[in-house]
């Protein structure tokens, strides 16, 4: 059955967003971003992606249990700590009961604090971790599947360069799959 509905957190100026509606045309596809910049350029090069400009810890644009598909590609590891449960919640919140979700992050065997090296006007970090972990501990959630790939080659890497790696996990929101 095809999703009718995708949101994708983080999506910049939609570019994945567009090629999965080429793929999937009937379904509705969302996608939120905090920067305005990015929006305007999405939303004047992909008119079938919906934007919605915002942060993840604040999906009030979307209705509860309201989406079939979230995809969150390379934003857990940027979120405040202080707010990380929140937008966990969220994603939680609007996600169907049956529905997907995507998680591309970096690789990382254990949980890692960095200083995020892209900011200079104030102290901000980076943190690595396995953030599947946080969904499937809740029961509510399990592992489809997960594979490490590499940054530099853009192939399935099983080599112990956890420095250019990083991991898709697909995971499957199952209200009664834990408790059979």
């Amino acid at each position: 059955m095809q999703p009718q509905s995708i949101l994708e957190i983080g999506c910049s100026a939609g570019y994945r967003l567009n090629a999965i509606k080429t793929l999937l045309p009937n379904s509705e596809v969302f996608g939120i971003e905090p920067s305005s910049r990015a929006i305007e350029y999405g939303k004047s090069n992909y008119s079938d992606v919906n934007f919605v400009h915002g942060t993840a810890d604040n999906l009030s644009h979307f209705e509860t249990e309201s989406l079939d598909i979230v995809i969150v590609g390379f934003v857990f590891y940027v979120i405040d700590r202080n707010i990380l449960l929140k937008v966990v919640a969220e994603i939680d919140r609007v996600l169907k009961n049956g529905g997907i979700l995507i998680i591309v992050d970096f690789f990382s065997e254990s949980s890692l604090k960095n200083v995020y090296q892209h900011i200079e006007e104030f102290n901000a970090y980076s943190f690595k971790q396995n953030y599947d972990e946080i969904f499937t501990a809740t029961k509510l959630y399990y592992l489809l599947d997960k594979s490490t790939w590499s940054h530099s080659e853009k192939a399935l890497d099983a080599t112990s360069n956890y420095y250019d790696k990083y991991s898709v996990s697909l995971l499957k929101k199952d209200f009664e799959a834990s408790y059979k």
